[in-house]
Order: C-alpha cells, then sequence, then structure tokens
C-alpha cells in the first residue's frame, strides 16, 4: 500500500535525503524564477481564486510569452501542484516548531506542570495562527476543490508532517501509560472496532503504532474539528456569531482533547 508506506517513512523522519551539493548558476537562476513565477500564481490566488488560475494570465503580469512558463511547469495543474505543496510545507513547518516548542520548552515544562492535552494544543493554535495569516493557502488546501484537478502523490508527505506532529502528544502519552479512554465508538456495533481499525490503516499503522483504535478514531475525528473550527473562522463564517472565536476554538480544542484521552 503506498498511501501506508509513504505516511510510515514520513512521520518516521527515515525518508531519503540526498547529499547536499553547491547548485550551478542554471539552478539559481531557476530557482528565483520559479520562485518569481510562485509569488505572481499566490496573488492571482488571492484575487480570482484556485480555479481562476492560468498560467497565460501569469505570464502576462510577468512580462512573458506564455510558452516560456511551460518551461518551468508544465501546465496550470503543475503550478497548482506547486503552490500547495509549499503552502502544506510552511504549514507543516510551523507545526513542527508547535510541537516541538512544547515538548522542550513551553511554559511550566521545566517542572513538569504542562499535562498532554496542554502540549497537544500547542499544534491547533499555530495552525490557526497560520490560516488567519494565510487565508488563501489555507483555502487552496481546505477549501473547495477546484474542477478537474487532482492533487498529486508529491502533496502526501508535507500533509502527513502536520499530521505527525499532531500525533506526537498522543503517541508519547500512550507509550507512557498516561493515555486515558477515547469515547465509545461505533455505537456498540458488533465487530465495529475491526472495521474502524481497517478503515484507518495508514492512520493508524503510520502515525498511532499500538495506540488503541478508539483513540485512533477520536484522534482523527479532532483532525477534522480543526480544519473546520478554523475554516469557519477564515472564511468569515463566524461574523455576528462566536464574537471571541480565540476563546471558542481553545475551547473547542480543549474539549476535543479530553475526547482524544489527553489530560
Amino acid at each position: 500500500m503506498p498511501e501506508l508506506e509513504t505516511v510510515r517513512d514520513t512521520a518516521s523522519g527515515v525518508a531519503s535525503r540526498a547529499a547536499p551539493r553547491s547548485r550551478t548558476a542554471r539552478e539559481r537562476v531557476r530557482e528565483e524564477m520559479t520562485a518569481e513565477i510562485l509569488a505572481v500564481a499566490r496573488q492571482h490566488l488571492a484575487r480570482e481564486g484556485a480555479a481562476a488560475l492560468s498560467l497565460r494570465s501569469v505570464a502576462r503580469d510577468l512580462g512573458m510569452a506564455p510558452s516560456a512558463l511551460y518551461r518551468y511547469f508544465e501546465g496550470r495543474d503543475a503550478l497548482l501542484s506547486a503552490l500547495i505543496i509549499e503552502a502544506f510545507e510552511s504549514l507543516a513547518t510551523e507545526a513542527e516548531r508547535a510541537a516541538e516548542g512544547a515538548a522542550v520548552g513551553g511554559p511550566g515544562r521545566a517542572s513538569g506542570k504542562v499535562g498532554d492535552a496542554d502540549r497537544w494544543l500547542a499544534v491547533p493554535r499555530a495552525l490557526r495562527a497560520w490560516a488567519l495569516a494565510h487565508p488563501h493557502e489555507w483555502g487552496l488546501v481546505f477549501g473547495t476543490p477546484v474542477p478537474g484537478y487532482e492533487a498529486p502523490q508529491a502533496t502526501v508527505a508535507p500533509y502527513v508532517r502536520v499530521a505527525a506532529a499532531m500525533a506526537r502528544p498522543v503517541v508519547e502519552a500512550f507509550e507512557s501509560g498516561r493515555l486515558g479512554p477515547a469515547g465509545a465508538q461505533g455505537g456498540g456495533q458488533p465487530g465495529a472496532e475491526a472495521v474502524l481499525r481497517q478503515a484507518l490503516a495508514p492512520v493508524a499503522e503510520g502515525l498511532f503504532p499500538g495506540v488503541p483504535t478508539p483513540n485512533v478514531v477520536a484522534a482523527v475525528g479532532a483532525w477534522s474539528t480543526i480544519v473546520g473550527t478554523v475554516s469557519l473562522e477564515v472564511f468569515g463564517h463566524w461574523r455576528n456569531t462566536v464574537l471571541d472565536p480565540e476563546a471558542f476554538f481553545d475551547a473547542t480544542m480543549r474539549g476535543v482533547a479530553h475526547s482524544v484521552g489527553l489530560a
């Protein structure tokens, strides 16, 4: 199963990396031009949305012939993929930074007073902050799908980095014997747990090895709640409804953390 292998490799940090080498002048020029193309494409994304993005319009703003852009991107879908990967990598970096800070340098950590729920909460907070600072990129990766576009496998690895940062406190709590029970899943239906374990196999085996199925299900549900809650705020649906989105978000996330079994 390729998806499972990707999750395993990314989560464990064993994905192979080429040894660093000096870039040639041609490579540096290409990287600079690619960065400029992506910068203009992000402006179009903000103004017109992903569905309206085209190489022709980006080329026009750059003062280039559309055919010249095909030396950098094979088409609209390749440009969209580059923007999605760039957004996920930026989001993953923030998630990992938050997870690491909560693990080793968060307030109260030295005294051992920071609970697993507080450690876990650091990542959702970082995701929300990134989304508010990059609303169009958030919309690109979590908003309405672009008609006719299918994201390539290359987008999976940075996505898994975000998930791995969120899984880290859950796995550590489980390995230390601190992870509490999650709510019952499957409504008590006979065999429901086995069905759910199979349904979530890539996540359970790649990110939550050994963690009980109800906790894994709750953790996947937590991800759905995070994306939904942040999206409602980013897309303006809380206007005149939730007057303090930050307080509401924190309260919601604390409830989610406890449902996962974190205290």
